[in-house]
């Protein structure tokens, strides 16, 4: 039996197919990188109210409650945090995150120790947030601050 030389139809068949998948791969990798690369995007830090200064003024480890908005991915959230507020004098502040280095889990100060507990393994941390017993492998996160108009702001992340 002999083969059939390609045809002038077949060719033309299989160039279309050629140029249709290429121009479907052209407008299809765009369109997968604009639904998946909010997952891949690092979120962007904002400086959150804390309260006035004036309110704060002369605090030692004083708790303080805020709310702001996350952007996560496609997901926006309001979230819930809290911090520990200590006016070091000279217009400076010393801001500590509750969250234990060691498995999240809030730290509350303790005014006769003078020390930061976590309630869940016995960590321990020192007025400067750092480790002095327990499993945390690292110290309480100190987070940066400023004061704009005599509002004390944090950055959160």
């Amino acid at each position: 039996m002999r083969q059939e030389d390609p045809t002038r139809r077949s060719f033309l068949e299989k160039l279309t197919a050629c140029i249709g998948g290429i121009i479907g791969l052209a407008a299809g990798i765009p369109l997968i990188g604009f639904a998946i690369s909010p997952a891949f995007k690092k979120g962007e830090s904002k400086w959150v109210d804390l309260g006035l200064v004036a309110r704060l003024k002369n605090s030692r480890f004083k708790k303080v409650d805020y709310t702001f908005t996350a952007k996560d991915g496609w997901v926006k959230a309001t979230k819930k945090r809290s911090v520990y507020v200590t006016d070091a004098g000279n217009g400076e502040w010393a801001v500590f995150s509750r969250t234990c280095s060691h498995l999240g889990c809030l730290v509350r100060w303790n005014e006769e120790r003078g020390e930061f507990l976590c309630p869940c393994h016995g960590a321990v941390f020192d007025k400067n947030g750092t480790v002095i017993a327990g499993p945390p492998p690292r110290p309480l996160q100190k987070l940066d601050v400023k004061v704009e108009a005599g509002v004390l702001y944090v950055k959160e992340s």
